[in-house]
């Protein structure tokens, strides 16, 4: 079994969004096919998305992350910052 997502969640590949998103829907006690319905996007888009697939579209991403209430942030790594 899976470990529970702790927040905020360091998303440095894709799979690791698709992960935050499946984690949270799945809290939220929601099929695929209720966010699909919520989000005007198919079941296989959120598929797509929570098996982080890499050629995941990101403007319906965004509208699959605001209607489970997640926000998606950029920070800069302090390591490169350094130099």
């Amino acid at each position: 079994m899976k470990e529970k997502i702790k927040y905020p969640y360091r998303v440095r590949l894709v799979k690791y969004l698709g992960r935050a998103i499946q984690d949270t829907r799945k809290n939220k006690k929601m099929r695929q096919s209720d966010l699909a319905d919520i989000t005007g996007t198919s079941v296989k888009f959120i598929s797509d998305v929570e098996r982080g697939k890499e050629t995941i579209q990101m403007d319906k991403t965004f509208v699959l992350l605001r209607a489970l209430g997640l926000k998606l942030y950029v920070t800069p790594d302090p390591i490169e910052n350094e130099q």
